[in-house]
């Protein structure tokens, strides 16, 4: 039902992590929940409606409704997503950052919610073309890369980021600030317009997301211990106290019931 691809166009590949296709039936009922991310997502949908109440997105078939566009904010609790009747999705899914590159606006006037409907006019006619398009990648990417903005404008940014994402030191926000030669308002400004969260949730959810990756995806079998104090967690007891806000589940059971979607990309727990 999931089908993930890697964007081809080198420009693509530094701020698009990768796509995915999400093809669901008319008798088909699935749902799952998505967990806070450094990455954002945008998803283009053919004839459906969308509710979203309380961190619940609740996606239908609606025969007849033109092409939407969803786009997912930063959050900093599970998101539960449930998808009914014929649905047809193409996702983006960008690195942190990234998704700046492809829009107007500031970040947090497109996302200041954890998802809403993205109503630019260029983009949903976009959305129109692609769903009557044979080849889908090929056009959304050349898509994208009409749309896209080189400059500098956000070096600082970026590196802000890996500061706040490397486990091999514990950056705080005063000593990224420090490190950038800006003044610490200033700098919080600025995140929160590019980033639409706060520097302090960006390190939480990058430290969350190192956690996930180093226990999924490093081909070791680790310890929650070893994990713990890997991702430079205080303790043992912080870790399950960060992880309890970030999931609503102690670390114990939330690797227990979260699943890797087609290949190691997308980790959600499916209900």
């Amino acid at each position: 039902m999931i089908t993930t691809f890697l964007p081809e166009h080198p420009a693509l590949q530094r701020y698009v992590d990768f796509f995915y296709f999400f093809r669901a039936e008319q008798t088909e009922k699935w749902n799952h929940i998505a967990f806070p991310h450094v990455n954002t997502g945008l998803s283009f949908f053919s004839g459906v409606s969308i509710d979203r109440n309380e961190y619940r997105i609740a996606i239908k078939g609606q025969a007849g409704n033109k092409p939407c566009i969803e786009m997912l904010g930063k959050y900093t609790r599970p998101v539960f997503v449930s998808c009914e009747g014929l649905i047809d999705e193409v996702a983006i899914v960008f690195k942190p950052l990234g998704g700046n590159r492809f829009i107007r606006e500031d970040f947090v006037q497109a996302a200041p919610e954890y998802s809403q409907a993205y109503n630019n006019a260029l983009w949903l006619k976009a959305a129109d073309a692609l769903f009557r398009s044979d080849d889908r990648i090929k056009f959304l990417e050349e898509f994208l890369i009409s749309v896209l903005i080189e400059n500098e404008q956000f070096s600082k940014m970026e590196k802000a980021l890996a500061m706040f994402e490397t486990n091999e030191a514990d950056h705080s926000v005063v000593d990224v600030a420090d490190k950038l030669d800006v003044n610490l308002k200033t700098f919080q400004r600025n995140f929160r317009k590019l980033m639409a969260c706060s520097p302090s949730d960006y390190k939480r959810i990058a430290r969350f997301r190192n956690a996930l990756r180093s226990k999924f995806q490093s081909g070791e079998i680790k310890s929650l211990t070893s994990i713990t104090y890997e991702q430079n967690y205080t303790d043992q007891s912080y870790f399950i106290k960060e992880f309890r806000k970030l999931t609503n589940q102690n670390p114990k059971a939330f690797f227990k019931e979260a699943s890797l979607v087609d290949g190691d990309k997308i980790i959600w727990e499916i209900l």
